[in-house]
């Protein structure tokens, strides 16, 4: 990232934190605005919704411009992946000038931008491997998940974009997927990619932008590791399936079967230990998902109940666990065990209750009705005229 947009970014994140702050009581407002004024923050920043919606209308009109080019110049094959190639490079530079301008980089328009250009060049390399190139389909989706890892990675890099890093990582994983012995790469890059961006997670030479776009690579490194050895990617061949066409099933042996099954258990228990040891909020999350995906898991090869009631009976148990916590941790002298507490350090309540409230909605909002179907059903009709009248 540019140096300016590293300072920018910090001061909006001590801006946001003293913001915090104040609403949880812990500053008063002359400490807040003079945090603010030690802090300033050239940017402007429109709410989330505004941001969505310019980055929607900026793609668009880069979508139509180049849709409208294609159309009038009707370009051939060598000729689309000039055009891809110019706008991928049209987009990029107008990414550069959009973060460069304090006012402009954060309304939205250069995150279109550079997704565009992203994109487009990806899209335009991989023609050229087909087309120009004629290469071989498998070998041109190696080269291509290739190119993407390297594309999305310097992106994220960039321009601080935590989805890109997302991005990277699946692009990775989906290469490494089509590798011989992909199972055990995904494995072993998984947890490598977890345990190295963990330890940059707080990172002060970092921005708040690379430091989340690390969490992510956490996360993605723990999720790839549970799917090559949860039992039912291994007995499904769910990643072999990723592998290059010809790619033979081999069998799995009782053993291996066994191995998996216990590591489908044990996984999703070391995540949380790690969840809580850490007091990483995210890692307890995700250890929490890899919970309920190992329950169902379960349910697919044990049929003890039917899965709405297994999902029930965890969710019921997972909130009467965690009510059982933050009681015994609000009755613990000084309200806190081990270092952990269940009060909310100067944390946006607001967001977090927003946030909790959309699966409370979702879950309790009545499904769409059927609309219902009526046969003819003929209401009569009448003529007449002249004082003369009928119904037929």
């Amino acid at each position: 990232m540019r140096p300016d947009s590293v300072a920018w970014e910090r001061a909006a994140e001590v801006r946001a934190a003293a913001q915090g702050w104040r609403r949880a009581g812990a500053v008063d407002a002359s400490t807040e605005q003079a945090i603010r004024e030690a802090y300033p923050d050239p940017c402007i920043t429109p709410s989330a919704v505004w941001r969505v919606l310019t980055a929607c209308m900026v793609a668009a009109v880069v979508a139509c411009t180049f849709g409208a080019l294609s159309l009038a110049f009707r370009p051939d094959r060598a000729g689309l992946q000039v055009l891809m190639f110019m706008f991928a490079a049209v987009s990029l530079v107008a990414t550069e000038v959009l973060e460069a301008l304090p006012q402009c980089a954060r309304r939205g328009a250069a995150g279109a931008t550079s997704l565009l250009g992203v994109v487009f060049l990806l899209v335009g390399f991989s023609l050229f491997l087909l087309e120009t190139l004629n290469m071989r389909f498998d070998d041109a989706i190696d080269t291509a998940l290739l190119a993407s890892v390297l594309a999305w990675a310097v992106s994220a890099w960039r321009w601080g974009s935590p989805p890109y890093a997302a991005a990277a990582a699946i692009s990775l994983f989906l290469f490494l997927g089509r590798l011989p012995h992909g199972r055990v790469l995904w494995a072993l890059v998984g947890v490598a990619l977890a345990g190295l961006a963990a330890r940059r997670l707080d990172e002060a030479s970092w921005a708040p932008s690379h430091r989340r776009g690390a969490a992510i690579l956490v996360v993605a490194g723990i999720l790839a590791a549970y799917a090559a050895v949860n039992v039912y990617s291994f007995d499904e061949h769910l990643l072999e399936d990723l592998g290059r066409f010809g790619a033979a099933r081999v069998a799995p042996s009782p053993s291996l079967i066994v191995a998996t099954a216990l590591a489908t258990a044990v996984v999703p228990l070391l995540v949380l230990m790690w969840g809580v040891r850490s007091r990483r909020t995210f890692v307890l999350d995700t250890g929490v998902v890899l919970l309920a995906l190992s329950l169902v898991t379960l349910r697919h090869y044990v049929h003890l109940a039917p899965l709405w009631v297994i999902l029930a009976l965890s969710g019921a148990a997972l909130v009467v666990l965690a009510l059982a916590v933050e009681r015994a941790l609000r009755r613990a002298p000084g309200g806190e065990i081990a270092g952990i507490t269940a009060d909310p350090l100067f944390a946006d309540e607001r967001q977090q209750r927003a946030l909790q409230i959309v699966p409370v909605v979702a879950a309790f909002t009545a499904p769409a009705a059927a609309p219902e179907e009526k046969g003819f059903a003929g209401g009569g009709g009448r003529f007449g005229g002249g004082g003369a009248e009928e119904k037929f």
